[in-house]
């Protein structure tokens, strides 16, 4: 394999217009890619040898990216920034498909939009070969079913280390905006772990943001995470959501540092967990809407577990209460504030901030350190 002159594609040279569907533009484009591929001269898989440049709007219908055999590394795809460049999908297929291809990916400064509400912005199946993928200053708005997820079959591993920094995610979700195990049948699929979201503004309308039916170690750091309104058909969208299935003990990690929490809305939570690995939120808060009615109520609970193992919240700001239905007997578990403080007046008791619910709440270990509206 020769390794061709680097270069800069753009969708323009591949016969891309303005105003017009681009779709054949960007295929041809991402055939060239693979056409291109170099030897890397530190292993066995071909690196791309170009970099693509996006600016304005596009449109497309269906798929861009074309089915290849084999893996690739290392490509990068840029734009001018947000908003000033972006693609637009209008059709019901993933704009991208990753089928075991590609690791080493990059996305810089652009704007995924969609205008139609079955639409998928990347859909990766993992093996052997999908993983590292960062994005940068990019953001996602308008319509979808779905930003992106992470599948595969009996053979299913990796589809691991995907960041994003400085993004951004307004627009509606009518599954969740990243979704990983959409075929939790496959145990396999647990090997998809390793996700960073550093500085992000999730902003959506509705649905789920992070959804996890299979794998796991999730970090989260700063960044403002806002639902603007509730799902139509009045459902909770949430922030974490990690419902029952089956999972092994090394990916169950969700660790949340410094965000700011918006659930605008009473049916909305910020998590809902099923996990019995370790989640903690440390130096976080959740009452920018503390003013509202609804967060003195009862049934307020934006924080909620199931039979969980480990759970600790550290220097936060905290509103409404926290709901643990507990239904089997608890094994390995800890529950600890540290530090932390209720918003709303009425939650400054053990009673009245815990929700406890399920046959086993007595086994509960529950407990409160240095609590700074004195429960203990």
């Amino acid at each position: 394999m020769s390794t061709p002159t680097p270069a800069i594609l753009r969708p323009e040279d591949y016969g891309a217009t303005l105003g017009k569907d681009a779709t054949s533009a960007f295929q041809k484009l991402f055939a060239d890619v693979d056409r291109r591929l170099g030897r890397d001269a530190g292993g066995s898989v071909p690196v791309a040898t170009v970099e693509i440049q996006l600016a304005g709007s596009y449109t497309v219908s269906d798929t861009i990216t074309t089915p290849a055999p084999g893996r690739a590394q290392g490509l990068t795809i840029r734009g001018t920034g947000k908003r000033s460049t972006e693609i637009v999908m209008t059709g019901a297929a993933p704009m991208l498909v990753n089928q075991d291809r590609w690791m080493g990916v990059r996305f810089y400064d652009l704007s995924f939009r969609s205008t139609n509400p079955a639409a998928t912005c990347l859909i990766s199946y993992g093996a052997v070969g999908a993983q590292d993928w960062g994005w940068t200053n990019c953001e996602w708005r308008g319509t979808w079913l779905r930003g992106i997820g992470l599948d595969g079959g009996t053979n299913s591993n990796l589809n691991s280390e995907f960041m994003f920094d400085r993004c951004t995610v307004t627009g509606s979700y009518e599954d969740a905006w990243f979704h990983s195990g959409l075929s939790p049948q496959y145990p396999q699929q647990d090997q998809f772990l390793n996700y960073s979201f550093r500085d992000c503004k999730m902003e959506a309308r509705y649905g789920d943001i992070l959804r996890f039916d299979k794998g796991g170690a999730i970090n989260v750091s700063g960044g403002s995470w806002i639902h603007v309104d509730k799902r139509p058909d009045g459902k909770p969208s949430r922030f974490f959501y990690m419902p029952a299935t089956t999972h092994y003990d090394s990916v169950q990690s969700l660790t949340v540092v410094g965000t700011r929490f918006e659930p605008r809305d009473p049916a909305n939570l910020v998590i809902d967990s099923s996990w019995k690995g370790q989640v903690q939120f440390i130096g976080c808060m959740d009452d920018a809407w503390a003013f509202k009615a609804y967060s003195a109520a009862d049934d307020y609970a934006p924080h909620r577990y199931t039979n969980p193992g480990g759970v600790r919240y550290q220097g936060c700001q905290l509103t409404g209460r926290h709901r643990y239905t507990q239904t089997a007997a608890p094994s390995r578990q800890a529950i600890v504030y540290d530090q932390c403080a209720r918003t709303v007046a009425s939650r400054r008791t053990k009673p009245a901030f815990l929700d406890l619910q399920g046959g086993y709440v007595a086994s509960m270990r529950i407990s409160h350190r240095d609590d700074r509206d004195g429960i203990n």
